[in-house]
């Protein structure tokens, strides 16, 4: 069910018990609610569903957005905001790509409301040559435009033949993005290397399952480096798979997420 508060980020919930735990399903930069499709109604079998559009995707983008810029601790807190005028207590957090970052966030920000966190083709540190190709694109994009930006990240981020879904759908979503958006979203890209590093360092005793792409070239060694610092992450790397695991490996993808929760869930009760 769509809501429309003025207040609020736009957000859908898919309830399926008033007793069943509550997933919350961040999207990534230039996507949208629309990009969950193919784990909505898998999830919702087993989980009652929060998704959110951040600021200025989806039906955000036609809202009027007077914010000079936007901040990972700022977007979390817009959708601690939407948690908490549902009345939603403890809370699964599943994100994917850029929206990890902001699982992650809200993970600090609230870390006893968070049971556990899933994280889809996870940014968790940039290496030494995403940094200077980070670097170089943002000032790439002054010149090409941002939407010419994005569609050129798409094919560097997911660039064989089996990724073509994903790139497809990355493009299409970022269309409803205004160049003032692009703008804002494109500047937190500044402060991503410290943002990252700061979070890599965190230690949480908080269920943490990875899921990546084995052809996610660009996020997958730091992944790797991420689950062996700390002891409590599980891993699982998907063959023939890019970045967008929720979108080309959608089913192994809901395999694992759903085995993970059910895990957790059987372990609570035998402490019970």
């Amino acid at each position: 069910m769509p809501s429309a508060h003025p207040d609020l980020l736009h957000h859908e919930t898919h309830h399926l018990h008033p007793d069943a735990e509550w997933l919350v399903l961040i999207h990534g930069a230039g996507g949208s609610t629309v990009t969950w499709k193919r784990q909505v109604p898998v999830l919702g079998q087993h989980h009652n569903l929060l998704l959110v559009d951040l600021p200025g995707h989806g039906r955000m983008a036609g809202r009027r957005n007077n914010e000079p810029h936007y901040t990972f601790d700022h977007i979390a807190a817009r959708i601690w905001a939407v948690v908490d005028h549902l009345g939603i207590g403890r809370t699964h957090l599943v994100g994917v790509s850029l929206g990890t970052v902001i699982a992650l966030t809200m993970r600090e920000q609230r870390p006893q409301q968070v049971a556990s966190l899933v994280n889809g083709g996870a940014i968790l540190r940039l290496s030494k040559r995403l940094k200077v190709l980070a670097t170089a694109s943002l000032a790439l994009a002054k010149v090409i435009g941002y939407p010419a930006f994005y569609r050129l990240s798409a094919t560097i981020m997911m660039p064989r033949r089996n990724h073509e879904a994903s790139r497809r759908v990355f493009i299409r979503e970022s269309r409803f993005l205004s160049t003032e958006e692009f703008r804002k979203w494109t500047a937190m890209y500044r402060g991503l290397n410290a943002t990252l590093k700061h979070l890599f360092a965190q230690a949480s005793d908080i269920p943490h399952l990875l899921v990546m792409g084995a052809q996610d070239h660009l996020f997958l060694d730091e992944a790797k480096a991420y689950a062996r610092q700390h002891s409590g992450v599980q891993l699982e790397v998907i063959p023939r798979c890019g970045h967008v695991v929720t979108i080309e490996r959608a089913d192994a993808f809901n395999t694992s997420c759903l085995a993970f929760l059910a895990e957790l869930r059987n372990a609570k009760k035998a402490v019970a």
